[in-house]
């Protein structure tokens, strides 16, 4: 079907019409295929708000303002509808604010958000406040200095009129009476000053000496002042005891307590008695050094094999044996039996040239279910095992003897019981 030109034409105009609607309201920022969210806020005043006046939020503009029309509360306050661009959502508890977007004095609304879990639904009213204009804040600003200019002014005054009252005639000439006596002083006070200067300069060394020599001495005194207190405590001590003792009676127990331990020391000297055999006789200190010497080896091998002397144990799961080596008596077995020292064990590989490893000449290792085992030592021989074991233990305590036959791990106990044999 063809249509008529009179029908292109009216086509035209209504499309034309329709771009010219669309582009005027995109100038002024309303975008009719963007979704927009609406809100209303009411405000006493707008301070020069206009429509298509911004909407920020951080800096950013989010919206514009649509309309501006009064309330129906017919006091003059106005109803300012303005939309968002997108679906944001405003958190109840925010409020939009009328500022100065520059110093031309532009107004824009400003979104002071305030989180939480609620939000406005389109078309609700949000709370609006209004930023002073610049008029009032530097009013504001001025007021305190007004207030404290006019104090000024007020002192100034009172202090204008205490000098007219000072400076006339009679006044003047005691300003100036009192002037020269105060020049008379100063100078007086120079002079005094000058002299006292040369007197300084000519004693300094000796003013040196006596201020050094009071130091010294107020420091001394003050060094001994607990002694100072402590002697004259025992003077007083001794001044009480002395009034209350008898004199004559204490110098003759003296001299019979002096009689009586020169007589003991003359005895001591001469042998006689138990405390003089024990300064006079040679061999009982040789005794007691010898006796000193054995109980000194006695605390030394306890320390070193305390289980030869203690036995103590929760439960028994048998007993330690100690043979002294005999060289006879471990010949037939020592080829059946090998001893060798477990120092430590270790759920992680130590390296063989550890520095734990420095005092022993060789050093085994030997893994069982993941457990890694250092062992030093392998002889027949128990006396070397024991001598090894001995100085095992100053590096690690928990250091023990195991006994090995044909390669396989056995009592140590049976091993000795049958070397023993």
């Amino acid at each position: 079907m063809r249509l008529s030109k009179y029908a292109k034409l009216g086509i035209l105009i209504v499309f034309s019409f329709a771009i010219f609607i669309w582009g005027m309201n995109y100038l002024k920022g309303i975008d009719f295929f963007k979704q927009n969210t609406s809100y209303k806020v009411i405000y006493e005043r707008i301070d020069g708000l206009l429509e298509s006046s911004a909407v920020m939020m951080n800096g950013y503009q989010v919206g514009q303002v649509k309309t501006i029309e009064f309330t129906d509360r017919n006091d003059g306050s106005l109803m300012v509808t303005f939309s968002l661009e997108g679906d944001f959502k405003i958190p109840k508890g925010s409020v939009a604010r009328i500022v100065s977007s520059d110093l031309m004095g532009t107004k824009s609304i400003k979104l002071q958000i305030v989180p939480s879990n609620a939000y406005y639904a389109s078309g609700d009213t949000i709370k609006g406040s209004i930023e002073e204009d610049l008029k009032e804040q530097v009013s504001m600003q001025v007021l305190p200095l007004k207030n404290k200019a006019e104090q000024l002014l007020a002192s100034l005054d009172s202090a204008i009129t205490v000098v007219t009252y000072v400076f006339n005639a009679e006044a003047r000439k005691n300003l100036s009476e009192s002037f020269a006596h105060i020049n008379q002083t100063i100078l007086n006070l120079e002079k005094a000053s000058s002299e006292l200067s040369e007197l300084l300069t000519a004693e300094k060394g000796n003013l040196q000496g006596i201020i050094q020599n009071v130091n010294e001495i107020s420091a001394t005194l003050n060094e001994s002042s607990d002694d100072f207190s402590n002697m004259m405590g025992n003077f007083s001590s001794i001044s009480d005891s002395l009034a209350a003792a008898d004199l004559a009676l204490l110098v003759t127990e003296l001299q019979s307590s002096a009689k009586g331990i020169n007589s003991i020391l003359g005895k001591i000297e001469q042998g006689k008695g138990s405390v003089g055999k024990l300064m006079n006789d040679d061999q009982l200190y040789a005794n007691l050094t010898e006796m000193s010497q054995s109980l000194d080896f006695l605390l030394k091998d306890i320390r070193n094999n305390p289980k030869r002397y203690v036995h103590f144990s929760a439960f028994d799961l048998g007993k330690d044996v100690y043979i002294s080596p005999r060289n006879n008596s471990l010949k037939k077995n020592s080829e059946a039996y090998t001893f060798k020292v477990h120092l430590i064990s270790s759920p992680t590989r130590l390296a063989k040239d550890n520095t734990l490893f420095d005092d022993f000449d060789q050093v085994e290792e030997i893994e069982v279910s993941g457990v890694y085992n250092y062992m030093t030592g392998n002889t027949s021989d128990i006396a070397k095992i024991m001598k090894t074991h001995t100085q095992a233990k100053v590096i690690f305590p928990d250091a023990s003897i195991i006994a090995f036959k044909n390669g396989r791990k056995v009592r140590l106990e049976k091993a000795l019981r049958r070397l023993g044999n």
